[in-house]
């Protein structure tokens, strides 16, 4: 977080003006926005050295947080995935339910662009099977053409909890399915996330070993 942390400062500020000229080349690319070339590497003590140690966590790190513009901002929101906060699961005992929710919770699933963000060797991208874009945690729920028939069915299931749930945005929604809503009760909640697991685990998405 350090490394990751001071070599923002390099980016947006571009000092110390010693250590910006060293920044690799930006990459252009739609697809992998706020991205910089990687370093070409011939020994494992080069390898682990700041810069091509830290440019290849900058580009697994999500383009929303490699777009944040705000320093103290950029902290708190790696502190956050470092130290989440904990988060109630309504009393649902479900033991593969909620293994399966909390690691979608903390990006660490069996999806993509999850293994390829953690250095997984057989993810060599973190593109979904559908090719339409990255397997993230919104693509998944949200998006993927693989699941379009359950995710019918987990709308509908959602909008007779609460009719207001399919006006939410994508962010939102989200957030929703993994960890309910501050504005609902904990039964309501408690259903939204039974909801989520019944999803997660009919699509047989997460059945394969993780590793």
């Amino acid at each position: 977080m350090r490394r990751l942390c001071y070599f923002y400062k390099i980016v947006s500020t571009g000092s110390p003006s010693y250590l910006f000229k060293y920044l690799p080349a930006s990459t252009i690319s739609p697809r992998y926005p706020n991205c910089f070339t990687s370093f070409r590497c011939r020994t494992i003590s080069f390898q682990n050295s700041f810069f091509p140690h830290t440019v290849s966590q900058w580009n697994h790190l999500d383009p929303e947080i490699r777009s944040i513009n705000t320093y103290q901002i950029f902290r708190n929101t790696l502190l956050k995935r470092i130290k989440p906060l904990n988060n109630s699961i309504y009393n649902i005992h479900d033991p593969l339910g909620i293994k399966l929710l909390c690691r979608l919770r903390f990006g660490f699933s069996h999806l993509r662009e999850h293994k390829f963000r953690h250095n997984f060797l057989n993810t060599l991208n973190p593109m979904c099977s559908c090719s339409l874009e990255p397997e993230t945690t919104t693509h998944f729920l949200l998006h993927c053409p693989n699941f379009t028939n359950l995710r019918l069915t987990l709308m509908s299931n959602l909008n007779d909890i609460d009719p207001t749930i399919s006006s939410l945005d994508d962010a939102n929604l989200v957030n929703l399915l993994l960890f309910g809503k501050d504005s609902f009760n904990n039964k309501k909640n408690k259903k939204v996330l039974e909801k989520t697991i019944e999803f997660l685990k009919t699509s047989l998405r997460f059945d394969e070993s993780l590793f």
